[in-house]
C-alpha cells in the first residue's frame, strides 16, 4: 500500500469494531498516525494487535473514552494533538443503535443514540476545527442512509443520522471559503457489530 497519508494524523472515533477499526487500519497501512477511540477496551486492544501488521508504518496510539459525555470529546482531541503535534483528519465513526418501537424506546436509550451518534460528532468538530483549519485537513462523518429515509423500528437512529447529515452540510457550507472539507458517507447495511448488538 502507498503512503499517501504520511506525516498525516487522524481521530477515529468506533475504532474498536466494524467500519472504524477498518478506517483505521488502512489510514496506517498509508502511513497516517493514528489516535484510535472507542468505548470498549478490548476492541481497541484487538485493533492494535491488526495494526501492528500494517506496512505503511504510521504509528497508532488508543484512547479509552466515553464520548457521551462533552468534556470527553474535548479532551480527547487534545489528547491527538499533544500527542502527534497536529490533527488532519477527523473521522467520527463510533454509532449506536436501539431496535424498538418507538413507543417502547426509553429515554435512556434514546438519549444514548443521540449522543453518540449525533452530540458527540459535533462536539468532536468544534474542538478539532481549530487544528484542522491549520492543517487544511477534513472531517468525516460516517452517517447512514437511514438518515435519508425513514426505516421503522430504529427512530431515535434515524433521527441521529438525519441530524449527523445536516450537521456535515451546515459546516460544509460555513466552511466554505476555507480550507477546511466537511463530508459524510451514508453506508447501506454493513456487517458491524452496532446491527449485532443492538438491543
Amino acid at each position: 500500500m502507498g503512503a499517501r497519508f504520511e506525516g498525516k494524523v487522524a481521530l477515529v472515533t468506533g475504532a474498536g469494531s466494524g467500519i472504524g477499526r477498518a478506517v483505521t487500519l488502512r489510514l496506517l497501512d498509508e502511513g497516517a498516525s493514528v489516535l484510535a477511540v472507542d468505548v470498549d477496551p478490548a476492541g481497541l486492544e484487538d485493533t492494535a494487535g491488526f495494526g501492528a501488521l500494517a506496512e505503511g508504518a504510521g504509528e497508532l496510539a488508543t484512547a479509552v473514552a466515553d464520548l457521551r459525555d462533552p468534556d470527553t470529546c474535548v479532551s480527547t482531541v487534545h489528547t491527538a494533538v499533544g500527542r502527534f503535534g497536529r490533527l488532519d483528519v477527523l473521522g467520527n465513526v463510533a454509532g449506536v443503535l436501539v431496535a424498538s418501537h418507538a413507543t417502547d424506546l426509553t429515554r435512556e436509550q434514546y438519549r444514548t443514540v443521540m449522543a453518540v451518534n449525533l452530540d458527540a460528532p459535533f462536539f468532536l468538530s468544534q474542538a478539532a476545527i481549530p487544528h484542522l483549519l491549520q492543517s487544511e485537513g477534513n472531517i468525516v462523518n460516517i452517517a447512514s442512509n437511514a438518515g435519508l429515509q425513514g426505516v421503522p423500528y430504529v427512530v431515535a437512529y434515524c433521527m441521529s443520522k438525519g441530524g449527523l447529515v445536516q450537521l456535515t452540510r451546515a459546516l460544509a457550507t460555513e466552511y466554505l471559503k476555507t480550507p477546511l472539507r466537511v463530508n459524510a458517507i451514508a453506508p447501506a447495511g454493513t456487517r458491524t457489530n452496532i446491527a449485532a448488538t443492538a438491543a
